[in-house]
C-alpha cells in the first residue's frame, strides 16, 4: 500500500470485474499539491480487505496529468475515454483520451488523443461507422469538475463545469455528446444538448436512472451558491424532444454539497455520500432517494463509518466501493477504499466477489458497460413471478368454485332491477278473483302461509343460495312513458318500439314494456304452502324469470314506477321472494 500515492478528484470506471482510477491530484496537502497522470486498477474478481485492496499491475499512464475529469466506458465495448479536467498545461481544449481496455497487456498499448473533427480520428482504434456526422462545427471543448453519463442513444454525456479555470469560477449550462458513431468528437447538437432548462453547475452529480432519465443533484454555480438538495433537475435522454425539469423532492434532503457522489443501489434507489460544503469538513451520513415517490430516507449506518470529500464512489454488485479523496482535516484518508453493504446500510471491511455474482459490471455506475440486476432487482423479480403464479392459481380455483357469467353479475348487481313475468300474470289473475278470494288470499299470506318451503328444506344442500330479488305488481304505464319524455329521453331507447310504450299496458309493471337489452332467462320451481306442512292449499308455480342489464332510461323507468309505488297506500301488493342457487361450472 505504500507505492500507492493518495489522491482526489480522480476519476473511476468499472468494466466487468476491474475497477480503473485516473489521474486526480495528490499531495500532503492543499497547498502541496501534484497532478497525476497515473491509471490503477482494483481486482474485483477475489476477496481482500480494506487494509490490502487487491490492485493489479498499473495500466498505461495518461499521456496527460489531469484531475477534475470524468472516465467513462463507450457504450458496448471494453474501452474508457478521459473527458475534460484541469491540467498544468496550457492546452487550448480539454484532454479528451481513449484506452482499450483489451489491449491492456500488449507491450504497444497507450492512451490516444480524440480529435474534436467529426470527419476524422486520430486513433486506429476509436469505433468507425457509415454514420453521418453532424455539420455543425462544434465549440471548443472545455469542461472541468463536470458531470458525466452513459447512455445507449447518445454514448457519453457531459454536462456542466467550469469554462476554462476553476479561479475563474464561470460555471457552464452545456451538454457534449461523445457518440461512437461520430468517433467520439465532442457534439452540442444532440436533442440532449439543445434541451431547455439546463442548469449552470459545477461540481454536481449526473445518474442515469433506469428508465432512461437523468438525475442532476447538488453543485454549485457561478455565484457561488451550493444547489439545494430539496430539488432535482430530471431530463428524459431518451426523448427526441426533452427539456430539463425542476423535481421538487420531499422527506428531509441532504444539506447543500459539492465534491460528492451518487450511485444506483438497485432499480429503484439512488445513494448520496460524502462531500462537503466548504472544503474543510466532510459529510458522512448516507441519503437514501427513493425515486418512484422522490422522497430522502437516511437510515443510520453501521460500521466504522469514514467522512469523505473528492472521492469516487462505484458500485460493484450491492457493495458501493468508495476510493479516495479527503477527510476532514483537507488530508488523506490512510484507508484509501472502503466499502458500503447497500443492502445492510453498513461499512464493512472484507470485499467479497460473490456481491459480482448477479453483476457483470455494475449497471447503475455512469462507466459501466455491464447489464444484470441488483440483489434488490432480483428479489422484485423473484416477487412479481410468486405473485403472479399465486394470483393465477387463486384465480382458477374461484372459477372453478363459481362461474361469473353474464347471468350471475345481473343478479349480483341488478337483482333490484330482476323481475318475473310469469309471477305478474299471476298476480294479474288474483287480481281478476272475486273480493272475498282475495280477501282470504290475503289472510293466508299474512298468516306466512306463503313460505318457500322447498328452498327451506334444501337450505343445508345448498349454502350458495341466495336472494335475487323482490318483484310487485305495478300499475298505471301510461305517466312512466310520459314522466320519461319529460326527461328526455326518446320512447326508442326503452327497448320497444315506441308505439309500443306510448301505448302502455295498463296493469302491468314498468318491465314488460322497458324490455332488455340482453336477456337471459331461468326456470324457477316454488311451492306455497302452509307452515306446518298439513295437507291443504298447496300450489307449485313455475316461473321464468328474467336477468338484464339496463341502460339509463331504463333505470329510470322503473324508478319512477317505485316512486309511484310509494303513493299507492290503498292497494295491497303480495310479495314472493325468489330462490335462485348459483351457476354451475
Amino acid at each position: 500500500m505504500s507505492s500507492i500515492l493518495s489522491r482526489w478528484f480522480h476519476a473511476s470506471a468499472i468494466i466487468n470485474t476491474t475497477l480503473y482510477f485516473s489521474g486526480g491530484i495528490s499531495g500532503q496537502n492543499l497547498n502541496q499539491t501534484t497532478f497525476l497522470d497515473e491509471v490503477l486498477a482494483l481486482d474485483l474478481s477475489r476477496s481482500w480487505t480494506i487494509d490490502n485492496p487487491a490492485f493489479k499491475s498499473p495500466p498505461p499512464r495518461l499521456t496527460i496529468p489531469v484531475s477534475g475529469h470524468t472516465m467513462n466506458v463507450v457504450p458496448g465495448t471494453s474501452q474508457l475515454v478521459v473527458a475534460g479536467g484541469e491540467t498544468v498545461a496550457n492546452l487550448t481544449s480539454s484532454p479528451l483520451l481513449l484506452f482499450d481496455t483489451a489491449n491492456i497487456n500488449a507491450n504497444s498499448a497507450h492512451w490516444s488523443p480524440i480529435a474534436l473533427s467529426t470527419n476524422t480520428t486520430t486513433n486506429a482504434t476509436a469505433p468507425t461507422t457509415n454514420a453521418t456526422a453532424p455539420t455543425t462545427t462544434p465549440p471548443p471543448f472545455h469542461q472541468l469538475y463536470h458531470a458525466s453519463i452513459t447512455t445507449g442513444k447518445d454514448g457519453i454525456l457531459l454536462h456542466g463545469g467550469y469554462r476554462s479555470t476553476v479561479a475563474n469560477g464561470s460555471t457552464i449550462p452545456s451538454l457534449f455528446t461523445l457518440n461512437p458513431r461520430y468517433h467520439l468528437a465532442p457534439l452540442s447538437t444532440a436533442a440532449v444538448s439543445t434541451a431547455l432548462n439546463s442548469p449552470s453547475l459545477a461540481r454536481h452529480t449526473m445518474t442515469l436512472m433506469p428508465d432512461g432519465r437523468a438525475i442532476i443533484l447538488g453543485g454549485i454555480d457561478s455565484q457561488g451558491v451550493l444547489s439545494n438538495l430539496s430539488m432535482a433537475y430530471i431530463m428524459d435522454t431518451q426523448a427526441n424532444s426533452t427539456a430539463w425539469k425542476i423535481v421538487q423532492l420531499s422527506g428531509k434532503p441532504p444539506d447543500p454539497r459539492v465534491a460528492f457522489s451518487t450511485v444506483m443501489v438497485n432499480t429503484t434507489t439512488l445513494l448520496v455520500y460524502g462531500g462537503t460544503n466548504d472544503f474543510k469538513q466532510a459529510f458522512w451520513v448516507t441519503f437514501y432517494l427513493d425515486l418512484p415517490s422522490m422522497t430522502w430516507s437516511s437510515p443510520n449506518a453501521q460500521g466504522n463509518i469514514p467522512k469523505r470529500w473528492g472521492h469516487t464512489a462505484t458500485m460493484a454488485g450491492s457493495v458501493m466501493v468508495v476510493a479516495f479523496g479527503l477527510t476532514s482535516h483537507q488530508v488523506s484518508d490512510n484507508t484509501p477504499i472502503v466499502l458500503l453493504d447497500t443492502v445492510a446500510n453498513t461499512w464493512i471491511t472484507q470485499y467479497d466477489p460473490k456481491v459480482m455474482s448477479s453483476t457483470a459490471g455494475s449497471p447503475n455506475d455512469p462507466g459501466s458497460k455491464g447489464g444484470g440486476l441488483s440483489l434488490g432487482g432480483v428479489l422484485g423479480v423473484a416477487f412479481l413471478i410468486t405473485a403472479i403464479l399465486v394470483g393465477a392459481a387463486f384465480w382458477l380455483l374461484i372459477r372453478r368454485k363459481k362461474r361469473r357469467t353474464r347471468n350471475t353479475m345481473a343478479r349480483e348487481n341488478l337483482d333490484q332491477f330482476t323481475t318475473s313475468r310469469a309471477a305478474v300474470g299471476r298476480q294479474q289473475e288474483l287480481s281478476e278473483q272475486p273480493p272475498v278470494s282475495r280477501f282470504f288470499g290475503k289472510v293466508a299470506e299474512v298468516m306466512s302461509l306463503g313460505v318457500l318451503t322447498r328452498a327451506s328444506r334444501e337450505s343445508n344442500d345448498r349454502p350458495n343460495s341466495r336472494r335475487y330479488s323482490e318483484f310487485s305488481q305495478r300499475s298505471h304505464s301510461m305517466p312512466v312513458a310520459d314522466r320519461i319524455a319529460e326527461l328526455g329521453y326518446v320512447p326508442s331507447t326503452l327497448g320497444y318500439p315506441e308505439a309500443v310504450v306510448q301505448q302502455g299496458m295498463g296493469m302491468l309493471p314498468a318491465s314488460s314494456y322497458i324490455y332488455p337489452n340482453q336477456a337471459t332467462t331461468m326456470l324457477e320451481s316454488t311451492v306455497l304452502h302452509n307452515r306446518a306442512g298439513q295437507e291443504g292449499w298447496r300450489v307449485k308455480v313455475e316461473t321464468q324469470v328474467v336477468f338484464h342489464d339496463l341502460t339509463v332510461a331504463q333505470k329510470d323507468a322503473l324508478r319512477i314506477m317505485q316512486e309511484q309505488e310509494r303513493h299507492l297506500q290503498n292497494q295491497m301488493y303480495p310479495k314472493t321472494e325468489l330462490l335462485q342457487q348459483d351457476d354451475d361450472e
